[in-house]
């Protein structure tokens, strides 16, 4: 008898689930604690949803991350809102699929203690402050960036040593492969390494069906943000303080950010002072800044 679980719901978004559930009326289905259950249905667009996403889960554990994003590091996905006809489809493919069957691929536990990105050691000082009017040093990310901003249509982009990456304009996705941080490179390459190839618009979409999960082109833009930087502030003076407006997806690649993100969405903070909070560097805490202003979550104060 497979037995369900909902981890990372407030108090009254859990009570609406759990009714919805019930009033499915499913055979053979049962709602059971998290450390008992088959199945755990995560809401990936709260902060105690993604708590409980970096902590992990048992093995052998299904996992359904309820959210509002194109894609989900979980078993299986589920669009947000909540709804009985979303909840009845998902849980009936489990089902189909026989009462908690192993995971081909359980997603790694990524534990918040975990190291951090080896671009930026918590150990070494902070690179030295530009003067707030000096540009940002040569790198690939505000041109490809800019790429990403002002063109229009389909290309493949590939470097020496880097996965290729699928870029549709049109779309507005991208398909990173496997894993998003092994693109991180492409922030700071020289563009003439980048071999851009033009797409037809069938070609894209074959391109983009290959990869398996297209993504929003909005986290592209995130992530060359993240690298573009180098550890330094762009187009801010120290003293800026910075607040995240929402709470964002946070990327299981960058453990770190987990924590930076819960101190931004705080109370508005300089880069120091959130390094102090969140026990980051300032240079991995300045990366975050540059990527969240980047993408939209956070703004100045």
């Amino acid at each position: 008898m497979p037995r369900l679980s909902f981890s990372g719901f407030d108090r009254d978004d859990e009570a609406k689930a759990r009714q919805l559930f019930e009033g499915l009326g499913l055979p053979g289905w049962s709602v059971a604690e998290e450390a008992a259950a088959d199945v755990v249905l995560v809401d990936l667009d709260s902060m105690y949803g993604q708590m409980a996403w970096m902590r992990g889960f048992a093995p052998g554990v299904l996992t359904i991350g309820l959210t509002q994003a194109l894609r989900a590091d979980t078993t299986y996905r589920l669009e947000a809102p909540l709804t009985a006809a979303g909840l009845a489809a998902v849980l009936g493919t489990i089902g189909s699929a026989g009462a908690a069957p192993e995971p081909a691929a359980p997603p790694p536990a990524a534990p918040v203690s975990a190291p951090p990105p080896p671009a930026a050691p918590v150990s070494a000082p902070p690179p030295p402050a530009a003067p707030v009017s000096a540009p940002p040093p040569p790198s690939a990310a505000p041109r490809f960036a800019a790429r990403l901003a002002a063109g229009s249509g389909a290309f493949s982009a590939q470097a020496p040593g880097l996965p290729e990456l699928v870029v549709d304009l049109d779309r507005q996705q991208f398909a990173p492969g496997r894993s998003l941080k092994a693109l991180l490179p492409y922030a700071n390459l020289d563009p003439s390494r980048i071999a851009l190839t033009p797409l037809t618009p069938e070609a894209a979409a074959e391109a983009l069906a290959r990869a398996g999960e297209p993504q929003p082109l909005a986290r592209l833009v995130w992530l060359l943000a993240l690298g573009g930087g180098e550890g330094r502030l762009q187009g801010h003076p120290p003293e800026t303080r910075f607040q995240l407006d929402r709470w964002p997806q946070v990327e299981r690649e960058f453990p770190k950010h987990f924590r930076i993100a819960t101190v931004m969405l705080k109370a508005p903070a300089t880069v120091e002072e959130i390094a102090a909070a969140s026990g980051a560097s300032e240079a991995e805490v300045a990366d975050y800044v540059n990527a969240a202003l980047a993408a939209g979550h956070a703004g100045v104060r």
